[in-house]
């Protein structure tokens, strides 16, 4: 994506080129005849000429659309756990009744699913989500992390070594885990080469902040798979009936688990870039290959903002910095229909949304959905 781009930042993630096209009629499941219903007819008609499924929008106009079927439908939120509102701002909800036996048996039976998977990262989910509270926080860090230490699958690597590095007190089989492993197995990813630099800048190591530099720049991509664990729930989840809510439930709690565990500092990295590395050409030549390379194919937005930091702080060049915010700005703005979605088709895009960011990555689904759901 070329800095050009800027004037028009974000129109090529949600507008693809014009294309020769064939007016079609709309999905039968919108109301026409409504004279409420006008001004989204105009807009569904509209997105037509765009690509990437226009009816995604339709449908979930129809879906959303006041006093229609969707609006009443049972998705068993009523049998989840309930909260209060609080009383002023700054005060937590506090939860006024807990979940019913059926919501709970719905949980039961994801969980049940993820633990007779015969992938190891199913498993390993299921152990670090502890539906039901079956482990302490300590036994399952432990459960999670000895199943990484033996994996070749690079997402479960990740995680184990994210929860060697949280702020909780680190599991005993993290001795066995390291970011050199994980490199192994994740030949071309530079993620866990940030960990190696900040080691190695904080040891005053000099060889081995050249050698992390050295391999960031040969990185071909920078994946923290941000969405991973969620994915996995979400491959197990029912899509309708009452058993939605509490399947979204635990596809958010697995979110929030893995969102919670330690990221990379990329701030090693600004610090050896800026000011043109120091006056060093060679290494001013990795760091504009790590930005490069971070921009063009990161799968989440944290590093692809950090491709436009380490340009700006090496050369002064916002350009790309601005272009990458309005890029995000962009797709903050332009995902949800226009109608707001009803309660439970909001479960249901959110579970589908966490499936599709572990199939492509977060950047490629948020531009997706943005192409998806924005007015023309």
């Amino acid at each position: 994506m070329a800095v050009a781009l800027l004037a028009g930042a974000g129109w090529w993630v949600v507008r693809a080129p014009a294309i020769a096209h064939v007016a079609a009629a709309p999905p039968p499941d919108i109301d026409l005849d409504t004279p409420a219903m006008r001004a989204q007819r105009e807009a569904v008609l509209a997105l037509a000429a765009m690509p990437d499924d226009p009816w995604t929008f339709a449908e979930s106009l129809a879906a959303s659309a006041p006093d229609r079927a969707a609006d009443k439908e049972q998705c068993g939120m009523e049998d989840g756990p309930q909260f209060s509102n609080p009383a002023a701002d700054g005060e937590l909800p506090v939860q006024t009744r807990a979940a019913t036996a059926r919501y709970l048996s719905a949980e039961a039976r994801i969980d049940a699913a993820l633990r007779s998977s015969a992938d190891p990262l199913d498993r390993a989910v299921a152990d670090l989500v502890n539906t039901g509270d079956m482990r302490s926080t300590e036994g399952r860090d432990e459960a999670v992390v000895q199943q990484a230490v033996a994996s070749t699958d690079a997402r479960l690597y990740a995680l184990g070594y994210g929860l060697c590095h949280s702020m909780r007190a680190a599991p005993p089989s993290c001795a066995r885990i390291d970011a050199t492993r994980w490199a192994q197995v994740d030949a071309g990813n530079g993620i866990p080469w940030f960990y190696a630099l900040a080691q190695a800048q904080a040891a005053g190591d000099a060889a081995g902040v050249s050698d992390a530099m050295s391999r960031l720049a040969g990185s071909s991509r920078f994946d923290l798979y941000p969405h991973a664990v969620a994915g996995v729930v979400a491959r197990r989840v029912p899509q309708d009936g009452e058993d939605l809510a509490a399947a979204g439930g635990l596809v958010s709690k697995a979110f929030f688990e893995a969102m919670s565990l330690n990221f990379p500092s990329f701030q090693p990295l600004v610090q050896v870039c800026g000011n043109h590395a120091g006056g060093d050409e060679q290494l001013e030549q990795q760091c504009r290959a790590i930005s490069d390379a971070m921009f063009e194919h990161s799968d989440n937005l944290i590093s692809l903002s950090i491709s436009g930091a380490v340009l700006a702080k090496m050369t002064g060049d916002t350009s790309r910095r601005d272009l990458v915010h309005a890029e995000r700005v962009v797709l903050a703005a332009h995902w949800s229909p226009a109608t707001g979605f009803s309660p439970c088709q909001e479960i249901r895009d959110a579970i589908k949304f966490h499936l599709r960011s572990a199939q492509i990555g977060e950047v490629e689904a948020l531009r997706e959905r943005a192409r998806k759901f924005v007015t023309p």
